[in-house]
This record gives C-alpha cells, structure tokens and sequence, in this order.
C-alpha cells in the first residue's frame, strides 16, 4: 500500500491490501506458493483471500476479476508477507480493540454506500466472504503496522512531523463560511449577494444565522457554516479547494472576509481558531505511515527472494486488452489497461468546498 498523509486520526486507505484467510479455508488442494522453508500457500486458500481483497478494494477487483496476471501475482505476495510477518508478532488486547474499531468504521462505511435498510449479511454473501474474514483483515492490519512500527526511530517521526506541519498538514481550523452559489444564479448576481451579506456580517449580524438562511453548502447549513477541521469523517483543510484553504490558512482570526471566489461560487469566511497539532497527538499516525513505508520496502525489496515456488492458477489468468499505443485512437469499448479507480473513500457532504485528495 502506498501512505498516505493524513493526521489526527487514523484512516485505513488500501491500494493493495494485506490479508491472511487461514480460519474457515480448506487447506487442501494445488500448491500456489512456498515460502520460509516448506511453508505453503493452496489454490482455495489464495482463491479465497482475492475473495476478501476484492471487497476491500474495488480496483484490485477490477484487475482480479480481469485475470491480471500481475496484479494476482502481486496478491499472492501480499499473502506471503502477511502470513510471514503475522507469525512473528504477538497479539495483544490493545491490537484487537485497534482493529475493532477500523473494522467498525468500515461497515459503518459501507453501510453509507448500500443503504441502512441493506443487510451486511448479503454483503457480504455475494463477495463470497464472511464477517469474521473481514475482522481477521483489520486485525492482520494492525499486526503489520506494530510489526514495522519497532523499525521506526525517533528521530524520524519528529522530522515528518516537522514537515507535515510545514506543509499544512497539521493545521486545526475551525472557520465559518456562507456559500453563494452560481449553479442557479449568475456570477454576477452571487456576487451582489455575497457582497451584501459581507456587509450586514461587518455591522454586527450574527454569522450563524446568515448561514443557515442563505448558503448554498447543505453540508455547513445546519451548524450555522461551521467547519472544524480535521472533521471525524476525515475532510480535513488541505483537502479544500485552492482559494478557500489559502484563506484558512491567512485570514487573521475573527475576521469577515471579503467574497472569495471558487468553482463553487462565492464564499464568506470568519475562521475561529487555527492551531497546529501538537506532537503527541499525532506521534501514533506518523508513526503508522512510517511503518506503512517501512512495509512498502519490505515487499519490494524481501518478499520475493522469501518465495521457492509460485504459480497462479491457469484458471484464474485471462487473456489482456492489447496495451494502447500512444497516439493511436483507442477503439470502441476496448479498456486501456492501468486504468484502475482508486479505493472509494466516504462521499463528502454535498456542495462543500472540497477537492479530490489526490489518494
């Protein structure tokens, strides 16, 4: 998996994820892969781990179900060092109550996406998987991390701390806005409008109020244009559009500014507070991703000198779209291949002035 920067809480973002299937697996059957000295890997065990990697993570499904060859090989590596480190670290209460609560947010995840009248239960079904499978994919997250965390100094976390303060990341700003939206009005309407409300705000008028009966962003609407940043459901400041983030980030405290224009329209903004978090509070999460990192190099790097034997089942490998050439016009429903969309994270409140995260 590739880290990324995210502090304050800690936020599973998979690209390729690490699981091991051994409970409810039928250890019979053809011999995938061996590994650590006569250690091995069957057909339904590897079949049914791409089962549970699938459901955590859409673009490998996307790649699995093609029959990518790589992409089942890199899976299949990903086995190898789950069950690999998995083995040498001790489970510990602390571990369990860590991947409770990310299994937690996960269904609570995905119970946004198929509606709360939906039961888990067919979720999971028509993956394939089961509930427990997906709990032993947290907890084998949190393995990894405490296993690559003994390899993270000191030194380094309070360097990545320093640069993530630097760049922003670590900027707690609570600050109020009203959006004037141009979707249903002209420019220059927006404009008159969000230059009268800028008005009334600097005679006295009470911020709140102005919000909820005249912005356009149903997401602020109904905590007067509150936002406090980072937010519990992960939006945080750098993950605002240009013109809004620059403002955060300048605007003197307790000041009305003048509009700001953006893609969205117009907004208003007061911010509240702006502070960087402290150290200690986010020393867990830098201290995640650096292991993330250390992870990362592991695989590179290790995994695949660890492997005697390898092979992907022939039934699970397809035939690929011929690579497209460049300049060439690419021919009606015919897949570019690398063209996998990156994990959905939760949908942001409509109409708020956020950007893609670049994940």
């Amino acid at each position: 998996m590739w880290p990324i920067k995210q502090y304050g809480r800690l936020v599973l973002v998979c690209i390729l994820s690490l699981v091991v299937l051994l409970a409810g697996c039928g250890k019979t059957g053809p011999v995938v892969a061996k590994y650590d000295d006569g250690k091995e890997i069957t057909e339904p065990e590897f079949k049914n781990y791409t089962e549970v990697l699938k459901a955590i993570e859409p673009s490998m499904a996307q790649a699995i179900d093609s029959g990518n060859k790589e992409a089942l090989t890199a899976a299949l590596h990903y086995m190898v060092m789950t069950l690999h480190v998995t083995a040498q670290v001790k489970e510990t209460d602390e571990m369990k109550k860590e991947a409770e609560k990310n299994f937690t947010q996960y269904e609570d995840f995905v119970k946004q996406q198929i509606g709360q009248d939906k039961k888990l239960t067919q979720y999971y079904a028509d993956r394939k998987v089961t509930q427990n499978e997906m709990k032993d994919f947290f907890l084998d997250q949190v393995k990894m991390i405490s296993y690559f965390s003994k390899d993270v100094k000191e030194e380094d976390k309070k360097k990545e701390y320093d640069m993530a303060k630097k760049e922003g990341y670590l900027t707690q700003t609570n600050v109020r806005h009203i959006l004037i939206g141009t979707e249903k009005r002209s420019k220059a309407e927006a404009k008159k409008k969000a230059d009268e409300l800028v008005k009334q705000l600097r005679n006295g008028a009470d911020f709140a109020k102005l919000a909820k009966e005249n912005t356009d962003d149903p997401g602020t609407k109904e905590t007067g244009g509150l936002y406090e940043l980072p937010s519990p459901d992960g939006l945080t400041l750098e993950g605002m559009v240009g013109p809004f983030k620059n403002a955060a980030k300048t605007l003197p405290l307790n000041k009305i500014s003048d509009p700001i224009e953006t893609e969205f329209g117009y907004h208003i903004m007061r911010v509240e507070k702006r502070q960087d978090q402290p150290y200690d509070e986010v020393k867990k999460d830098i201290t995640n991703m650096l292991a993330q990192e250390k992870e990362n190099e592991f695989f590179t790097q290790k995994v695949k000198g660890m492997i005697k034997e390898e092979k992907i089942p022939a039934d699970m490998i397809k035939e690929q779209p011929q690579q497209q050439v460049p300049g060439q016009s690419e021919q009606p429903g015919q897949s570019v291949p690398g063209t996998q969309q990156p994990m959905p994270v939760p949908e942001p409140q409509g109409g708020q002035p956020q950007k893609p995260s670049g994940q």
